[in-house]
């Protein structure tokens, strides 16, 4: 009985672990040209709907004001559920509500 639970708990793991991986979807954003890095994802939060940016080359204000460029995630905002297909769909952090 021992074996039994031990070797239902270990397939029971990938699967958890493929569900939780499933939460957080990237998508490569092309548009940067090559000179300035060029890497950039879009980040979806699909249990949330919370959007993020992530930018390989992108400027960067150090704390004593000197500016750099350096990698990081620019939050865009949160998205509601959409009702039908081609709906616009506005988020709640961008000022004029277009991503």
């Amino acid at each position: 009985m021992r074996t039994l639970c031990i070797a239902l708990g270990l397939l029971a793991l990938p699967m958890a672990v493929l569900a939780a991986d499933e939460r957080y979807q990237a998508l490569p954003l092309a548009g940067a040209s090559g000179g300035q890095g060029g890497g950039r994802a879009f980040i979806l939060d699909t249990r949330e709907g919370h959007v993020w940016i992530w930018s390989e080359n992108e400027p960067v204000v150090a704390p004593d004001g000197s500016r750099r460029y350096g990698s990081g995630f620019i939050y865009q905002g949160r998205l509601r559920p959409g009702t039908r297909a081609g709906e616009w769909v506005e988020g709640t952090g961008a000022s004029d509500g277009k991503p």
